[in-house]
């Protein structure tokens, strides 16, 4: 009996350890912008989606294991047509499993950020969410993350980045400032 209970113990505990290990939609995100810089240093991807990231969507994907996110990466809207995308498949913990180029896109223009790019800049933004989930109102963005968008705003008298997240747990946005350098500035909820 002790036997069986130690093994079903075992059991109850390593699942309680893996169910600890799968990473929220928001960590999805930020992970999704840090493989867009990875990609781009193995030459697996165009360089300008370090430059011109501008929104990342992603999706809980359902009976597809290992596949338990999908987050498609787009670059800013060209004047004409639409962005280049990629689509970027995580497992639970969220490591990259794939990625493809979404076909029919046209590069847009380079956002001008100055000191960090685009996709770092991203990162910096979502790393506050992910380090303050023990907020309430700021938990609501990390389990439930929809996308992401960044764009450069005045904020204060002074250019930034604009880093806004969208959750399916409220109608309220999140937007985290962050200064060209990649430092933090400021964040605010907001309807």
């Amino acid at each position: 009996m002790k036997a069986v209970l130690a093994i079903v113990s075992t059991l109850v505990f390593t699942g309680s350890v893996i169910a600890q290990a799968a990473v929220s939609s928001a960590k999805a995100i930020e992970l999704s912008a840090h493989r867009v810089d990875r990609l781009v240093a193995l030459s697996k991807i165009d360089a300008s989606f370090q430059k011109k990231l501008s929104k990342i969507e992603v999706t809980v994907v359902q009976n597809q294991a290992p596949v338990a996110f999908k987050t498609v990466v787009t670059q800013s809207q060209p004047a004409q047509g639409k962005p280049m995308q990629l689509e970027i498949s995580l497992d639970a913990d969220g490591k990259a499993l794939a990625h493809k180029l979404i076909s029919g896109g046209v590069a847009g223009p380079d956002l001008g950020f100055s000191g960090k790019s685009a996709g770092e800049l991203a990162e910096n933004a979502l790393h506050y969410v992910l380090d303050n989930v023990a907020n309430g109102k700021i938990a609501l963005f990390d389990k439930a993350a929809t996308n992401f968008t960044l764009t450069k705003v005045t904020y204060q008298g002074e250019t930034v980045a604009l880093g806004q997240l969208r959750s399916s747990a409220t109608t309220e946005k999140l937007n985290v400032y962050v200064k060209l350098d990649g430092k933090f500035l400021a964040a605010e909820v907001v309807p």
